[in-house]
């Protein structure tokens, strides 16, 4: 058999060290999927729908550090791959999508081509870092180098390339790879020592940890930072798991909490790795800039500043940073760094130990213990991956310990849906135990993929709490308007929906058969659901948004 661009496609994704693709197979891809099988070096997992295999493969990219792919058809699949890149997109993910395109000679000519989509490249480019469109097949190794180098680059991000069809049969010459090999030994001198003389002036110093710590796998560099500093680590959402969050120096999760920033604003330097200070929800965190002087580290230069003025711009990945400030503030260490403040250090600590003990007592005590159990359960190094819902909002994203690096996943966008197939990707990716806890109402987005769960045996948890609607929008409304609509969506029997397609489940009433149920979800060699009917469980007290000051109970 000759050799096809086809097949130089799949030895490039094996030189990429992709051990798994996401796709759906259709004539616009077909040459590429047999090549993959003939190589033999990736495992194909075919998902049920575009949008949810381009979650998949963001998941896998959050869980792995590696790449995630995509494989689509033209057209209508690709189509379906635009909300997948757009969280991607948000949430800095090296996602490669590859799809088909019509023949060359027709392409452009609006002839009515099946699957015909002359815009194509102009519909990905909104969510994608690059978008390339080789037309001859001397084209492809180029662009796919190109596409690749752009994802890895920097602040990393998705990308996307077109393969018209009948370049992908056509005989093609093997290339080469070329991965982007960053410097991480150039960081700006007179910048780390500048840093380091504020750092020794000053008493009462914090850092916040983002997301971009992780992406340069410099969790244990920021650890070495605090410790040596005695210094308070708040993360953000994306951020968490860059320290145990049962060490006494991780606040968690909680800047833009009230409690918390009443305890730090007297800070006199703020130490932020990997952070673009998200504004979030009513722009809550525009308002609290952080306390003192600020030193901003980001690898994206258009993020520095953009949020909250800054005293001490750095752009600078998250790790080359570290390294430097640590060397300089080792030769101040021999002439004697201050540690930070004990009593103020001591404000923080009580300070978090008061939210975190504030927020447990407004989950009740039915979710206190659906959350205590769960924790219990999945093994530490397990993954947690959470949908846009009440108990993500309430416990989830905050209260729920993590205590190592990627093993905590959301949807940075806010979308409701990714969750499931996010944790799909995370699951296959890590080969890890991973859990998803979804609302009923975002499950039903991507509620088919439980077959493709069931199809390759994925070890996922599904804990999926049925409150017979979009939860989150009923209280909002009802908050703002006094009443609600649109929002219910009827009870429907998910168990019998996942035994209907090969994924075990138990329906639970009360914290007895939760915890019975999950007992045999983590015993089970592959998926299983375990469906919460909030209809019987205590339910949570629930803030009002930040522009609002009261609280309420809100009936589940």
């Amino acid at each position: 058999m000759a050799y096809t661009a086809a097949d130089a496609i799949a030895e490039a994704l094996a030189q990429l060290g992709t051990e798994h693709v996401f796709g759906i197979v259709s004539i616009h891809n077909m040459p590429i999927f047999q090549a993959i099988n003939r190589l033999g070096k990736t495992r194909i997992i075919t998902v049920r729908h575009e949008q949810a295999g381009t979650h998949a493969a963001d998941g896998y990219a959050r869980a792995t550090g590696k790449p995630g792919v995509m494989i689509a058809s033209t057209g209508p699949g690709t189509s379906n791959t635009v909300t997948g890149l757009y969280e991607a997109l948000y949430g800095s993910s090296p996602v490669l999508v590859i799809t088909g395109q019509a023949e060359t000679a027709f392409y452009g000519r609006g002839a009515g081509y099946v699957h015909e989509a002359e815009h194509q490249v102009e519909m990905l480019r909104p969510v994608c870092r690059r978008v390339e469109s080789p037309r001859h097949v001397s084209q492809i190794g180029p662009a796919f180098n190109m596409v690749v180098a752009e994802m890895l680059t920097g602040r990393k991000g998705p990308v996307a390339i077109e393969i018209p069809i009948d370049l992908q049969y056509a005989a093609a010459e093997p290339f080469s790879l070329n991965l982007p090999q960053e410097s991480r030994a150039s960081a700006d001198e007179a910048v780390a020592s500048r840093v380091a003389k504020a750092v020794g002036q000053a008493s009462r110093r914090i850092i916040v940890a983002g997301g971009g710590v992780i992406a340069a796998g410099a969790s244990d560099k920021l650890e070495k930072l605090a410790r040596l500093l005695d210094a308070p680590v708040l993360t953000t959402v994306d951020g968490r798991g860059v320290m145990n969050e049962d060490d006494p120096l991780c606040v968690g999760n909680f800047f833009t909490s009230a409690g918390i920033y009443q305890a730090i604003e007297s800070a006199d330097l703020t130490l932020a790795f990997g952070t673009r200070f998200a504004v979030g929800n009513g722009g809550v965190g525009q308002k609290m800039r952080p306390p003192g002087k600020l030193v901003q580290v980001d690898i994206d230069g258009a993020m520095i500043g953009r949020t909250h003025s800054v005293d001490i711009p750095w752009l600078e990945d998250a790790g080359v940073a570290l390294d430097a400030l640590l060397a300089e503030l080792e030769k101040t260490e021999q002439g004697g760094l201050t540690p930070n403040d004990a009593q103020f250090n001591e404000t923080v600590s009580e300070a978090r130990d008061g939210v975190r003990s504030s927020m447990r007592a407004r989950l009740g005590k039915d979710f206190q213990q659906i959350m205590d159990r769960l924790r219990a359960h999945l093994p530490a190094d397990g993954i947690c991956v959470r949908d846009q819902t009440i108990s993500a909002y309430n416990w989830g994203n905050m209260l729920f310990p993590v205590y190592s690096p990627r093993t905590s996943l959301n949807p940075t966008s806010g979308a409701i849906g990714p969750g499931l197939p996010m944790a799909l990707g995370a699951a296959v990716g890590s080969g890890k135990k991973t859990v998803v806890i979804h609302g009923d109402g975002g499950f039903m987005f991507h509620a088919t993929e439980m077959a493709t769960l069931a199809q390759y045996k994925i070890p996922l948890v599904i804990c999926l709490f049925n409150d017979s609607g979009y939860g989150v929008l009923r209280w909002l409304q009802e908050n703002e308007f006094g009443d609600f609509s649109d929002t219910d969506l009827g009870k429907v029997a998910f168990v019998k929906m996942a035994e209907s397609m090969g994924v075990p489940g138990r329906r639970v009433r009360d914290i007895a058969s939760y915890d019975q149920a999950l007992a045999e979800a983590f015993a089970t060699d592959g998926p299983f659901i375990v469906e919460i009917d909030m209809e019987y469980f205590e339910p949570m007290a629930i803030s009002k948004p930040p522009h609002q000051k009261l609280e309420v109970d809100v009936k589940q």
